[in-house]
């Protein structure tokens, strides 16, 4: 069998993820995948009233402290799809109805996806959407280019201690600036349907974190240089959730966000003049996490 190196992800572990043992993200090279399921808690331009086609992948090329779907991203659960399998689902899912299909953490099936979009893409009558943690290879994500309707990136720290210390990634923030903008250049303006469906562009979402308010304002100024804030929307996250990061080393991280801590950052948020959603403190609870 001919190895294939694998370069998906800015890694670039160049493991065989053909054969055991595999690289950092923990998956094959072979789709794995958790959960394909309408799913009704994505922003509201995403979810809508009868839900976003999402496809969890198992694996993930992040390691971050407070995951909490690390069911999948760290002990590898779920199922192995054969792309003919894959395809079959996500038919069925826009059967269904759903507003769009959503790939969750398809970060390190980036090069493998692809192929897969070029036969699934004129199939389907709906957005796909690429949702994923910001840290994204440029090179696999130009090999998308035409092929993604809607970018929906994280954009989680600029302090490369804490992206090193949450996520175990240092140069998070020097990779996700240059994925953004990329991520921009092929999808551009926000584009909304008659139905407040979104069709086009880019969302991207900020999870402020206890402790880290200085760092998330950081993040809203970097965004705000590094693309038009009337052209994308913010995802303004309160939603973290303690119960799943009490075994790390970091005290902060086993509490709730306060509301002064969201707030501030939402008051900056609203002086760089971004557009998009917040959150309820209702909504954070681990109730919100799906069951894989």
């Amino acid at each position: 069998m001919k190895k294939i190196y694998c370069t998906s992800c800015p890694r670039h572990c160049r493991t065989d993820r053909q054969t055991p043992p595999l690289g950092l993200c923990g998956a094959p090279a072979h789709f794995r995948v958790a959960r394909i399921a309408p799913h009704m808690w994505e922003e509201p331009p995403i979810s809508g009233e009868r839900g976003s086609g999402t496809v969890f992948f198992s694996g993930c090329s992040l390691r971050c402290v407070f995951c909490q779907n690390r069911a999948i991203s760290r002990e590898g659960r779920g199922e192995d799809l054969s792309d003919d399998a894959l395809l079959d689902r996500l038919l069925a899912l826009q059967e269904q109805g759903v507003h769009n299909v959503n790939l969750v953490t398809p970060t390190h099936y980036a090069t493998r996806l692809r192929p897969f979009l070029e036969r699934l893409r004129p199939k389907l009558h709906v957005p796909i959407v690429y949702n994923c943690g910001g840290y994204e290879d440029l090179d696999a994500l130009r090999g998308l280019e035409g092929l993604i309707d809607i970018y929906l990136p994280d954009f989680k720290y600029v302090s490369p201690e804490l992206s090193l210390n949450y996520s175990g990634a240092a140069d998070y923030a020097d990779v996700a600036r240059v994925a953004l903008c990329e991520m921009y250049r092929q999808v551009g303006a926000v584009r909304f349907g008659e139905d407040g469906m979104m069709k086009n562009g880019m969302i991207v979402r900020h999870l402020v974190l206890p402790g880290c308010r200085h760092d998330s304002e950081a993040v809203l100024r970097e965004l705000a240089r590094l693309l038009p804030v009337g052209g994308i929307r913010l995802s303004l996250m309160a939603q973290y959730t303690p119960d799943f990061a009490q075994d790390c080393p970091y005290p902060n991280l086993h509490r709730k966000l306060t509301t002064f801590e969201y707030t501030s950052v939402l008051r900056v948020a609203d002086e760089l003049g971004f557009d998009g959603y917040r959150q309820s403190p209702a909504s954070v609870g681990a109730q919100y996490t799906p069951e894989f």
